[in-house]
């Protein structure tokens, strides 16, 4: 029995760890409802322009015609019949061409529309590095105010004890107040941060975040071979279905129409078969279509040329801006221990020995603050930029 019971302990408190556990960026991604909602309308889009496709490039249906006629004298009812079967038959692999050729140009239109999923997972894992940001600055200055709390404890018993004065302890109440503000303020931002991007999630409100899993800050990013596969694939289809669309207007004969009837005339049954050709040379049709094509061949050329200079362009740029991001990064990270290291020792010690006035220690706790405060806006635009940068050159994954 007492097997069981710790067994059920163990299992509980499993659960309950499961429930509280981190949220990764993975799950993020993975509960994303604006790429979700997406997909499935890419899905329902997929599956109607695929119907469409069939519906249009289907034979037409076999005809029937029926007629009669009344002439007095004829035949004892005065009644003559005629009826007509007749059926249009592509010819050759039309049929196959025209639908190929649409089915690639919706599979194109499907691969357009799916950027769209790219820069909204994108702007999730943005979201998310900010929010781990502000976290770590927020437990950065939840330490800071407890060792000012400390301080100001000490000087607190320094002041009963009559060994400081009165306006040297009211400055330093005011830091802490100061302080315990600032730390109100960015404990809002924080849940402000995190509540925002859970709501585009359907994971719950009270969920936390890991932030182990964040991009590091590094000089250069590896792009590989995945930049601009996205549109480089829908610009080949299209190419392909004009092709295929030129191959299927190449045909001299389109159709052949075969026809089946049957009239009583004069006492006569008449029985007649009947092979309908459409002459293609007889008309430019075909001509004007093919050269429609190659003529958007052409355009898209040149239209894809100019989307990749342009986004070559701002590629370069973006990454030109994440090396200058990370190299300003670098050296505000080496200033800050420096000055923790060095100067703000120095400060402190001259502070308790009275050698310097509590104004300048305030000063230069408010400098770290302010050196700290930049570095975080510099971390900041660092994933700010990385995140355009895979935006721009359409790549999902972390590379």
């Amino acid at each position: 029995m007492k097997r069981f019971i710790v067994l059920g302990m163990v299992w509980g408190w499993s659960s309950l760890c499961a429930q509280t556990a981190p949220v990764t960026l993975d799950e993020i991604l993975t509960h994303a409802k604006p790429s979700k909602l997406i997909q499935e309308r890419l899905t329902q889009e997929a599956m109607a322009r695929q119907a469409e496709n069939l519906a249009t490039t289907q034979e037409e249906p076999i005809n029937l015609h029926h007629a009669l006629s009344w002439n007095n004298g004829v035949s004892d009812d005065g009644l003559e019949h005629e009826v007509e079967l007749s059926k249009a038959f592509i010819w050759g692999d039309i049929q196959r061409l025209e639908q190929a050729q649409n089915r690639l140009n919706n599979e194109a239109y499907v691969l357009e529309e799916s950027l769209s999923i790219v820069e909204i997972e994108n702007h999730l894992k943005n979201l998310y590095h900010q929010h781990c940001l502000d976290d770590a600055y927020l437990q950065s200055l939840q330490e800071a105010y407890e060792r000012f709390v400390e301080l100001y404890a000490k000087k607190e018993v320094a002041f009963d004890q009559g060994e400081i004065a009165k306006t040297e302890l009211l400055q330093l109440e005011l830091e802490r107040s100061r302080l315990a503000i600032e730390l109100q303020n960015r404990e809002a931002k924080e849940q402000s941060s995190r509540e925002l991007l859970l709501s585009l999630t359907s994971l719950p409100y009270d969920a936390l975040f890991s932030c182990n899993d964040t991009y590091s800050i590094v000089p250069e990013v590896s792009m590989n071979d995945q930049v601009f596969t996205l549109s480089q694939e829908a610009y080949e289809k299209r190419i392909e279905s004009t092709k295929l669309g030129m191959a299927r207007y190449g045909h001299k004969v389109e159709s052949v129409e075969l026809s089946l009837g049957y009239s009583k005339e004069l006492e006569s049954d008449i029985y007649t078969l009947g092979v309908s050709v459409p002459l293609s040379f007889t008309t430019k049709r075909s001509e004007y279509a093919k050269a429609s094509l190659m003529h958007q061949a052409s355009a898209l050329e040149l239209k894809r040329t100019e989307e990749i200079s342009k986004k070559s362009y701002e590629v370069r740029r973006l990454y030109e801006h994440l090396r200058q991001n990370y190299m300003t990064i670098q050296a505000q990270e080496q200033n800050i221990e420096n000055y923790q290291n060095r100067l703000l020792p120095l400060m402190k010690k001259s502070y308790d020995y009275g050698e310097s006035s509590v104004i300048e220690y305030l000063l230069s706790q408010q400098r770290l603050y302010a050196l700290e405060q930049e570095l975080l806006n510099q971390k900041r635009d660092y994933y700010n930029t990385l995140f355009e940068l895979y935006t721009v050159s359409e790549i999902k994954e972390k590379q």
